[in-house]
């Protein structure tokens, strides 16, 4: 009877502990604020540099592009220097999403939706460029990190909403990526799963 009531027990404890797990990942509170599978390779994923600037997020225009606005003035590179209050584009840099127009790729719509759950507008955002502070289309190029750490560009990545996009001299995190994309591929998460 006493091994009966103890087995009961296990069970019972058991059964609210794995209830509890699943509720917690279906809520996104495991996971950066999102309940997207993800994929983190054994390769370190950086924290957010100590000389990030901030900026507002203004609006999320695709899976790979935002436009935010700078909270004070902001350097970018060597005599490029943005004034507060200015509202920029901004390509992230070392990832490409499925592009949403003029045709919808498949992906393009849950890649964006996934940027704007990471990054709601008004929120505050977390930047560092790399070598080459602007794309040919004048869009600002930068590494993004939210307010509790998250690697931005990376988890787009690890969650198969991006792939990995080497363009030289901005090349700081492209192992990384390229390793994560690797990895999600295999994991088939995102749109390695689905198209």
């Amino acid at each position: 009877m006493k091994r009966t009531r103890t087995a009961v027990a296990a069970a019972a404890i058991a059964a609210v502990l794995a209830g509890g797990l699943w509720l917690a990942i279906g809520s996104g509170a495991l996971g950066g604020g999102e309940a997207r599978p993800v994929v983190i390779p054994s390769t370190d994923v950086p924290p957010r540099p100590g000389d990030a600037v901030a900026l507002t997020v203004a609006h999320v225009s695709d899976g790979d592009t935002i436009r935010a606005t700078t909270t004070g003035a902001t350097a970018i590179g060597p005599g490029d220097v943005l004034a507060g209050g200015v509202t920029v584009r901004v390509r992230l840099i070392g990832i490409d999403t499925p592009e949403g127009t003029p045709t919808v790729e498949c992906g393009a719509d849950e890649a964006r939706d996934h940027l704007r759950e990471l990054l709601p507008e008004g929120s505050r955002v977390w930047a560092a460029t790399d070598r080459e502070p602007r794309d040919r289309y004048g869009r600002v190029l930068l590494y993004l990190w939210t307010d509790d750490g998250m690697f931005v560009n990376h988890r787009l990545v690890a969650s198969g909403d991006a792939r990995a996009l080497t363009v030289p001299p901005n090349t700081t995190h492209a192992d990384l990526f390229a390793e994560t994309e690797t990895a999600a591929r295999a994991a088939s998460v995102g749109q390695w799963g689905s198209c």
